[in-house]
C-alpha cells in the first residue's frame, strides 16, 4: 500500500495543464480503488440520496466559439457545464448488485439567473468504503462511474421529451470523500467529484446559413462537484 500512496502522491503534484491534472486525479483514484477492495460495496443495496453543494465546469476544451456574449457576459457556444456553474441541489436513486452500482441522478443548478439548467445522469460503476467496523462510525468513500448525461435548460417537467433537451453526451466521474454512519440505515456524506464529459450537443444552437438552419457544436471538458447530504439505504452482505 505504501507504493500505491507514493504513486498517487506523484500523480497529484501540480502540472502545467489543468486538463492533465484532472486526468491524473481520475487515474489516481482508480488505482487506489482497485488496489484493495476488502470493504468495497455490497452484494445488494438499494439507496436514496439527497444533497446540496456546488459545481464548476471548465470552459470547453473544443468547439465553435461565436462572437459576442450573452446577457451574463458568457461567450456564445460555451460548454453546458461551464454555463451552469454555481450551486446545486440534487438527488440519486440506485441499486448495487454484485458490487456493481446502477443509479439515476438529478442535479438542479443555480447561478446568477436563479434556477438554471439541470442534468439527469444514468451511471454504472463501482464504489466502496473503508474504515468503518461498527456503527456509529466514520468511513472513507471512493468510487468510479460512467454513463449517459442529459442536460436541460431549466427544471424538466413531465412528460419529458426531446423538445426539453438542451444537450446529451457521455461522462466519467471519480468520487471521494467521507461518510458518517448513524446506524444501518442512515448515512451523512461529504463528497468531492472529478468528472469528464463529452457532449454531442454541448453548446447553444447557432444559425449557419441565410435560410435559418441551426446547428450545434460538440464540446467537452471537466466538471467538479462538492456536495454534502444524506443517504437512506437497505443492504445485504
Amino acid at each position: 500500500m505504501r507504493d500505491i500512496f507514493a504513486t498517487i502522491d506523484r500523480m497529484m503534484r501540480p502540472s502545467k495543464s489543468s486538463s492533465s491534472s484532472a486526468g491524473a486525479v481520475l487515474v489516481a483514484l482508480a488505482l487506489f480503488f482497485f488496489a484493495g477492495r476488502a470493504e468495497a460495496g455490497h452484494l445488494f443495496e438499494f439507496y436514496v440520496d439527497a444533497y446540496g453543494g456546488g459545481m464548476y465546469g471548465t470552459p470547453k476544451i473544443a468547439g465553435i466559439t461565436l462572437p459576442g456574449t450573452d446577457v451574463l457576459g458568457r461567450p456564445y457556444g460555451d460548454d453546458f457545464f461551464h454555463d451552469q456553474s454555481g450551486g446545486l441541489l440534487g438527488g440519486k436513486v440506485g441499486i448495487e448488485l454484485l458490487y456493481t452500482d446502477l443509479y439515476v441522478q438529478f442535479n438542479q443548478f443555480f447561478n446568477d439567473t436563479g434556477a438554471a439548467g439541470s442534468t439527469v445522469q444514468l451511471m454504472l460503476g463501482w464504489d466502496g468504503s473503508f474504515g468503518c467496523r461498527a456503527t456509529p462510525c466514520w468511513a472513507g468513500v471512493v468510487g468510479i462511474y460512467g454513463g449517459g448525461i442529459f442536460g436541460f435548460p431549466y427544471t424538466p417537467h413531465p412528460p419529458i421529451d426531446k423538445g426539453q433537451l438542451a444537450t446529451y453526451g457521455l461522462g466519467a466521474e471519480a468520487q471521494f470523500g467521507a461518510e458518517y454512519n448513524f446506524n444501518r440505515y442512515f448515512v451523512f456524506q461529504a463528497l468531492g467529484t472529478v468528472g469528464y464529459h463529452y457532449l454531442f450537443k454541448g453548446s447553444d444552437g447557432f444559425t449557419v446559413d441565410n435560410s435559418g438552419s441551426v446547428t450545434y457544436s460538440a464540446t467537452h471538458g471537466f466538471h467538479f462537484l462538492a456536495t454534502a447530504g444524506f443517504r437512506f439505504h437497505l443492504y445485504a452482505l
